[in-house]
C-alpha cells in the first residue's frame, strides 16, 4: 500500500477501529454474569451468557421473526424500487426526474421518531386509514401493534437507500446497449433480461446488501409501531436491559447478533457471485 493510499484510508480505518472497540467491550461484557437481585456485574469469564442464549426459545424466536422480516422487506424493497430507480435512470423528463429525486431526497430530513409517528397517525385506530374506511361504512383493520405496521414503516425506510444506490448502478448502463437489443429484435423485457439486468447486477447487490443490513438492525420502528408483540434481536436486546438490567445477557445477544450480520452478508454476498457468473454467462 502506497503512502497516499495509506493517508485516504487512515480516517476510515479509525473509524472502524472505533467500531471494533465498542464490539470488543460487548464481547468483554458478555463473559461477565448478574449478581443476582443487584445491578452488578463481574468475572471471572464464562460462556454461561451465550449457553442460556442457545436454549432460550425467546431468542431463537427473535433470531427467526428478524430474518423473515429482513427477507420480506429486501424483497419487496427490490419489487417496488427497482422500477423506480430504472424509471428514475431512463426518465427524459426533467421535471419528473427532480420530483422523484426531491420526494426521496425529502425523506432523509426528517428524523426516525418523525417518521414512525406519520406512521403511527396513518395506520392508527382512530389513523387516516381507518377514518377513512369508517366514512364509507367499513369496520376499523388493526394496522399496528403487528408485523404489517413494521414491514410498511421499515420498507419506508430502507426504500430511498435502495433506490438512490440502484440509481447510480443504473446511469452507468448506455442506454443505446437497450436500443440496439430491440433493433436486433428483442422485445423490451428481453433486452431487459439479457442486458440491462446482468449490466445492473453489482448495483443491485450492493443496494440489496445495504437494505437487508438496516432492516437486521432495525430498532425504532418495531419497538414504536410493532406494540412489543413483534420481537426482534434489536428490541430483543433492548427489553433485557430494561426489565432486568441485564447487561451481560444483552451483550451476549449483541454479539451473536453481529454474527448473524456477518453470516447473513457472506451468504448474499455468496449468492451475489453465484448469479453474477450465471447471468454474466447468458449475456456472453
Amino acid at each position: 500500500m502506497s503512502r497516499g493510499t495509506f493517508l485516504l484510508a487512515l480516517p476510515a480505518m479509525s473509524v472502524l477501529a472505533l467500531f471494533m472497540i465498542v464490539l470488543l467491550s460487548f464481547a468483554s461484557v458478555s463473559l461477565m454474569v448478574l449478581d443476582p437481585g443487584g445491578a452488578v456485574f463481574h468475572g471471572p469469564p464464562t460462556l454461561a451468557n451465550y449457553g442460556k442464549l442457545l436454549v432460550s426459545e425467546g431468542a431463537w424466536r427473535a433470531v427467526l421473526t428478524t430474518l423473515r422480516l429482513s427477507f420480506e422487506i429486501t424483497v419487496l424493497t427490490v419489487l417496488f424500487g427497482y422500477p423506480l430507480a430504472r424509471v428514475l435512470a431512463r426518465s427524459h423528463s426533467q421535471t419528473l426526474r427532480r420530483v422523484i429525486l426531491f420526494c426521496l431526497v425529502a425523506t432523509f430530513l426528517s428524523g426516525g421518531v418523525t417518521r414512525a409517528y406519520a406512521w403511527l397517525i396513518i395506520l392508527g385506530n382512530q389513523g387516516l386509514i381507518n377514518q377513512g374506511l369508517r366514512a364509507v361504512g367499513l369496520p376499523r383493520v388493526a394496522l399496528i401493534n403487528n408485523e404489517f405496521a413494521v414491514v410498511v414503516s421499515v420498507l419506508n425506510f430502507v426504500l430511498p437507500f435502495f433506490v438512490l444506490t440502484l440509481f447510480g448502478a443504473l446511469r452507468t448502463i448506455p442506454e443505446t446497449l437497450e436500443h440496439a437489443a430491440r433493433n436486433l429484435g428483442a422485445s423490451r423485457w428481453r433486452s431487459f433480461v439479457t442486458v440491462t439486468l446482468p449490466l445492473s447486477l453489482p448495483g443491485l447487490a450492493a443496494a440489496t446488501s445495504l437494505c437487508f443490513a438496516l432492516s437486521l438492525g432495525a430498532f425504532l420502528f418495531p419497538q414504536m409501531l410493532g406494540g412489543g408483540r413483534v420481537q426482534v434481536l434489536a428490541t430483543a436486546i433492548y427489553d433485557r436491559i430494561q426489565a432486568s438490567y441485564d447487561v451481560p445477557s444483552a451483550a451476549a445477544l449483541a454479539v451473536l447478533f453481529f454474527l448473524l450480520v456477518l453470516l447473513m452478508l457472506a451468504v448474499v454476498g455468496g449468492i451475489r457471485r453465484v448469479v453474477a457468473i450465471r447471468f454474466a454467462g447468458e449475456a456472453t
